[in-house]
């Protein structure tokens, strides 16, 4: 053996493991959730704090005088002020179930879905979305209040680490730092995320960060890969959130959070045009956002398909061009949508690019001037059909 060979003993080796499991569980767990499985009734409660009936066997209460159980699940400790005694989760969990340190650990890692195998999987694997087939239809909804909260909190988290990389894979594609800022397009930098992770954990509960798609099933936070952030705003508020990796070769290139887009992206600033202004109607975030550096108005559809006939009555004071990708796809979503708007009395324009918008614009020049000359001509056919 050389020098550098590990000489921990296997007590200490098991130790550190034990430490390590405790580290995981503490990242992991609702306190609140826990304290209340043994509390159900709280008899007094403010902010992270309540008070309940101390549930503790040692302590041989009648279960008849005031509540003696302070609970802090911020912090997730708890002090018993008839008997005096206190500590936090873990000690809890000892003297609830009558168990040593180590299996307390052990337990609480199991019911938190926390593996105690040596065996370590990768981050990303941990961090990766739930597949379809895991994903329980029947739980229910978060609250859109509480989904927005989520966003915004996420956003907030992620706008305060380094934003280089995402401004520069925006700026190799045409579009400038204010454009991305004003549509609050935000970086969420990988060396970032266990940190990004804490801080999601210490503002929600585990349950309301899964039920919106955030965190898996593994309670990880799912934006490993995907880490460039689109919000969809309402009233200036994000209500909704799909990300794109920024790395080649991963598939796939989009994630977003639970639940179905709730508009088209960038809807919300069309309250601030005036009426008869053409708007675009693209495909995707980075043609919405192109079209924006280059001061035309926009809003984007996830996917040709993407529009939903709730969405029309926003457009219906407003010249509407659509310019969608130039491929099998696009063509067919255009001749539908050119009958829906028909259905509700409203025309759509088209316009034909030879490319996708974000391509168009960085590969030719005058490609403003180009697209206004096509868009007045498609305009006025329009007005003759």
């Amino acid at each position: 053996m050389t020098e550098h060979a590990d000489r921990r003993t296997p007590r200490e080796g098991g130790l550190e493991r034990l430490l390590a499991l405790r580290d995981e569980i503490k990242r992991r767990i609702d306190y609140r959730s826990f304290f209340l499985r043994y509390c159900p009734n709280p008899a007094k409660q403010s902010g992270a704090r309540f008070h309940a009936l101390c549930p503790l066997p040692s302590h041989a209460h009648t279960g008849k005088g005031s509540p003696s159980l302070s609970v802090d699940t911020s912090r997730g400790l708890f002090h018993c002020f008839s008997r005096d005694e206190g500590g936090d989760a873990f000690r809890f969990y000892e003297l609830m179930h009558d168990v040593p340190f180590a299996q307390a650990v052990r337990e609480m890692a199991r019911d938190l879905g926390i593996t105690t195998s040596r065996r370590r999987t990768s981050l990303a694997s941990r961090a990766a979305p739930d597949a379809a087939a895991e994903t329980c239809e029947s739980e229910e909804p978060l609250a859109p209040q509480r989904v927005e909260a989520v966003c915004e909190k996420f956003l907030a988290a992620c706008r305060r680490e380094d934003q280089t990389e995402g401004t520069s894979y925006l700026a190799r594609r045409g579009i400038d730092a204010r454009t991305a800022r004003l549509a609050r397009v935000t970086y969420f930098p990988r060396r970032a995320y266990r940190r990004v992770m804490r801080k999601m954990l210490d503002a929600f509960s585990t349950d309301d960060l899964q039920r919106s798609g955030l965190f898996n099933s593994r309670a990880h936070l799912t934006f490993y890969r995907h880490r460039l952030l689109f919000p969809f705003l309402v009233e200036g508020r994000a209500v909704y959130l799909q990300a794109r990796t920024t790395a080649a070769g991963v598939e796939p290139r989009w994630h977003n959070m639970r639940g179905s887009v709730p508009a088209l992206y960038n809807a919300d600033a069309l309250a601030g045009l005036p009426t008869g202004a053409t708007v675009y109607l693209v495909e995707g975030f980075t043609d919405t956002l192109t079209l924006l550096a280059h001061g035309f108005a926009a809003v984007g559809l996830v996917g040709a398909g993407g529009l939903k006939e709730d969405w029309l009555a926003p457009l219906a004071r407003f010249r509407t061009v659509a310019a969608l990708d130039p491929d099998a796809a696009g063509e067919r979503a255009a001749t539908r949508y050119e009958e829906v708007f028909a259905a509700r009395g409203m025309r759509l324009a088209r316009v034909q690019l030879p490319s996708d918008v974000n391509d168009f614009f960085r590969h030719h020049p005058a490609a403003a001037v180009e697209l206004s000359l096509m868009t007045e001509a498609a305009l006025e056919r329009a007005r003759v059909d």
